[in-house]
């Protein structure tokens, strides 16, 4: 079984790695990766060795099994139910078996850093990507590998934080700072470069939480920080087009991404009041919503609310609101309390990439897409096993 668990992280890394880049070739080796998963299932279950790989990460496996149960009534009360099937089945299960994977049978720490070490050099080069799209003139924000330029944003706010801790920790070895420092500065580039003014918001409020307490005991974090802001602050302030862009944030009256939004969420909370238990359905809210809740004054055709809570909401009612809540919930409080207890940086990887998904989530539905739901869950199950072990990369 030890060949079938290296190949699981070989498929795993490929997979991660590619899926914004090619869909065919993630899609392709997610279906290796699952293959081997089950073998590896079957194979543990049969020698009666599973509860004991189990035995570590309960408490993240009933939460995410609480999470899938809520949303389950709202397959039954679609008006289409496959469609709705579909959705569960791609939502709930395919998009969080990254996690039970890695946490459930890679045991090797080394292969596990490796993996772990190529996705975060992989986001980096999509995040050159990015700015090279928007320098050479492809377009006027960068997006990177592939999908939406707010895709790469979120992802980015899942990694940037993870990256802070390294660099500010002194646990983790020489070489995997190094790697780390590069990373920063890439990844930087490519939040600049995919102009997500949510992202800015939310690595301006989650960053300097991370960094709190290092920068408390440290005068040396201190003064590094001070020139970070410095220079980032100066940027803004020069640029023309970057400081119009952090204007617009707060423009209710002619910017139309803000305008609209507001309106979606208006109609939103009038379709959650008619439907308030278990939502109109899974994937149905563009359909319900264009069928007579959609406001005249909407101009762009949003497929979704662009936030988390209203979109669960809306299409699970408040019982699937209640398992969101109780998985975003249990990953924050453990997390939170464990590194205010121990101060493990594993612990705080763990809490500020939570809570920079999280805070994105309120601009987007980060939730549903899928590249970056099944990332963020093949880096939380990385960084659990090392937390598991001990082991500082």
């Amino acid at each position: 079984m030890i060949k079938a668990e290296k190949y699981l992280a070989v498929f795993i890394c490929i997979a991660v790695c590619f899926q914004r880049l090619s869909m065919a070739a993630g899609s392709i080796f997610w279906g290796l990766s699952i293959l081997t998963f089950l073998y590896l299932l079957y194979k543990n279950y049969k020698n009666k060795t599973l509860s004991n790989l189990k035995n570590n990460y309960v408490g993240y496996y009933k939460a995410f099994a609480i999470f899938a149960l809520c949303a389950l009534p709202a397959v039954f009360v679609s008006g289409d139910f496959e469609e709705s099937l579909h959705k569960f089945l791609e939502m709930y299960l395919y998009r969080v078996v990254p996690f039970f994977m890695v946490t459930l049978f890679l045991k090797d720490k080394k292969w596990v850093r490796n993996i772990f070490l190529i996705f975060i050099a992989a986001t980096s080069i999509d995040s050159l990507v990015a700015a090279g799209q928007l320098l050479l003139g492809y377009g006027n924000r960068g997006w990177g590998f592939g999908g939406h330029t707010l895709n790469l944003a979120s992802l980015l706010c899942v990694l940037l934080p993870i990256l802070l801790v390294v660099l500010l920790d002194d646990n983790f070895t020489h070489k995997t700072k190094n790697i780390c420092k590069v990373a920063v500065l890439c990844c930087v580039v490519g939040v600049l470069a995919g102009k997500s003014r949510g992202a800015w918001l939310t690595l301006g409020i989650v960053l300097p939480l991370i960094s709190y307490s290092y920068i408390k005991n440290s005068k040396k974090v201190m003064i590094y920080a001070l020139i970070i802001c410095s220079i980032i602050i100066s940027f803004f302030v020069v640029s023309d087009t970057y400081r119009a862009r952090i204007v617009s944030t707060v423009n209710v009256t002619t910017d139309y991404s803000n305008i609209d939004r507001l309106l979606i969420w208006e109609s939103s909370i009038d379709m959650i009041k008619d439907y308030p238990f278990f939502g109109v359905g899974l994937d149905q809210f563009k359909d319900v919503y264009e069928s007579g809740y959609r406001n005249p004054r909407h101009k762009q055709d949003l497929p979704h609310t662009h936030n988390n809570v209203i979109q669960i909401t809306t299409e699970s009612g408040f019982v699937g609101l209640f398992g969101f809540l109780y998985l975003a919930c249990y990953i924050f409080f453990k997390n939170f309390n464990e590194w205010r207890k121990t101060k493990n940086p594993y612990s705080l990887m763990l809490w500020g990439a939570w809570l920079g998904f999280m805070s994105f989530g309120m601009f987007d539905v980060t939730i549903d897409h899928s590249a970056i739901t099944k990332a963020m869950w093949f880096l939380f199950g990385c960084i659990l096993v090392f937390k598991n072990k001990d082991y500082y990369i």
